[in-house]
């Protein structure tokens, strides 16, 4: 019963996109309790990000008041640097809490049309508490824990 448990609490993401361009997704629920804001939100699983990042379009959806919360550092990209807000959450990922600091992009009304497209992203700050399988052939994408990554045996 033990090892049936332990198989259930993979965090199974999916591919989306075109077909030559799929990209890694994990649905999870985030909570910020002193907003008293929740709901579902799409991450990319981003492994060149360091933190985890809340997009716009999903801060606007969450209700959340990104002129409320504290300065953090700005988002540093190929499109060059957007200002960020920072707040404390708990990011639910198949019943698994996590607590985070999460950034939020807060970008100048100039570039909100712009930064609307993207995704919210799942960083290493998550990510590193977990081992990343993703396997495009059969279309898995796992995050396993640690006792479930070590049972792959690879060398």
């Amino acid at each position: 019963e033990a090892s049936t448990k332990r198989a259930l609490s993979r965090i199974r993401g999916y591919l989306a996109g075109s077909r030559d361009r799929k990209r890694p997704y994990v649905s999870g629920h985030l909570t910020i309790p002193a907003l008293r804001c929740e709901g579902d939100v799409e991450f990319l699983i981003d492994t060149g990000a360091d933190t985890t990042l809340l997009a716009p379009s999903d801060a606007l959806a969450l209700g959340l008041d990104v002129a409320s919360l504290p300065t953090a550092t700005p988002s540093r990209g190929i499109g060059g640097a957007t200002p960020t807000v920072s707040v404390q959450a708990e990011l639910i990922l198949n019943g698994a809490p996590l607590l985070l600091d999460l950034r939020v992009l807060a970008p100048a009304i100039r570039h909100r049309q712009t930064l609307a497209l993207i995704p919210s992203l799942l960083g290493r700050d998550i990510l590193s508490r977990f081992g990343l399988f993703l396997e495009e052939r059969t279309g898995r994408v796992l995050l396993l824990e640690p006792h479930e990554a070590d049972q792959l045996r690879i060398p």
